[in-house]
């Protein structure tokens, strides 16, 4: 994997950056890099021109194809003496420059790229490498790590929404609607990623993370929500409206993950760790029929069951060996319950 494409690498690298919280003992898998590639210049680069570059383009091409100006003939006698009215001059053709919220759009797809590629936080290979497992910070809810790969769906679709809602001009009254949101949505996780980290938020303070993350999630539904309420096509709907959706489902699910991780961390008693964990599930499935019964859209509760049975699927694995099996099985029974009432929603609209 050394010879690996750096663009590969770095795509590789975003979805393991944004483990959300989740923890493994030492030792439970043995990572191929020491630490995810940092953030390079060459990278940086690279975001920034697929924002830029496109709306250049189209900007460029508007005004090489834009109609010569026509000179306004010379006036009349009757015309110069004011009897007859001269004809009035049309206006220029303007060039379609990006609107305010456009500028909004990219520039925060941009530093959430960014963000998600500085190294140090809590869930970086080399931080997780180096914690030691005991009972005392053993967290009862933990995805499995194939949970993760919904970055993959999430991170390329909002590529190509933001391309969309940039450079299609029949775009406009969809991005309008949703950039507010979404915006404020990506500059939330961007802090979070910013506050994830030892070096600023102590085990004490991981609940401020947890509150970034719910508020990503809040600024996501407010994006989802205006979405909905407007009639959109096939295209719309798999370029905006789909990866809002599995953004918006598999954040509010991280957050109870950073929610229990900050439980853990801070040494809570074994009891209220599970009762969270337990509290955690009906509350991403509360969610869930939440957002089932006043949109629709069967998307977050898909993200929530494929969260809940990661969440089943792992079981509180570094946990084991220090927690009683008899606790551990608990929660993934209420894990794999909580799963199957979120299918139920999902089916409920198909």
């Amino acid at each position: 994997h050394e010879h690996a494409s750096p663009r590969l690498s770095s795509a590789g690298a975003r979805l393991w950056s944004l483990r959300g919280g989740a923890t493994r003992a030492a030792g439970s898998g043995k990572p191929k890099r020491d630490e995810p590639p940092r953030l390079s210049l060459k990278f940086a680069a690279y975001v920034v021109a697929w924002a830029v570059v496109p709306t250049l383009l189209r900007v460029a091409y508007a005004y090489v194809t834009l109609p010569a100006a026509v000179p306004a003939p010379a006036p009349s006698l009757l015309q110069s003496l004011g009897y007859v009215s001269a004809p009035a001059a049309s206006a220029p053709e303007a060039l379609p420059l990006p609107q305010r919220w456009q500028v909004a759009v990219a520039a925060a797809w941009v530093a959430n790229n960014l963000a998600v590629m500085v190294p140090g936080r809590y869930d970086s290979r080399r931080a997780m490498a180096a914690e030691k497992a005991c009972a005392a910070t053993a967290n009862l809810f933990t995805p499995s790590g194939w949970a993760f790969a919904i970055w993959g769906p999430i991170f390329a679709g909002e590529w190509l929404m933001m391309l969309y809602l940039t450079n299609v001009p029949a775009a406009g009254a969809v991005g309008a609607a949703v950039a507010p949101g979404w915006v404020a949505a990506l500059c939330a996780q961007a802090a979070w990623c910013a506050a994830f980290r030892p070096s600023v938020c102590g085990p004490g303070l991981l609940w401020v993370p947890a509150a970034l993350l719910a508020t990503t999630g809040a600024c996501l539904a407010v994006a989802h929500r205006a979405l909905r309420a407007m009639a959109c096509g096939p295209l719309t709907n798999a370029l905006v409206r789909w990866p809002i959706a599995l953004h918006f489902g598999w954040i509010s699910a991280a957050s109870l993950v950073n929610l229990n991780n900050w439980l853990a961390r801070v040494r809570s008693p074994l009891p209220l760790k599970e009762a969270a964990a337990s509290a955690s599930v009906v509350a991403a499935v509360a969610a869930a029929a939440y957002v089932t019964a006043t949109t629709r859209d069967p998307v977050f509760a898909a993200v929530i069951a494929w969260a809940l049975a990661a969440v089943a699927a792992d079981g509180a694995k570094s946990a084991r060996g220090l927690v009683a099996e008899a606790t551990l099985d608990r929660v993934r029974s209420v894990a794999r319950v909580g799963c199957g009432a979120a299918v139920l929603l999902v089916c409920s609209l198909v």
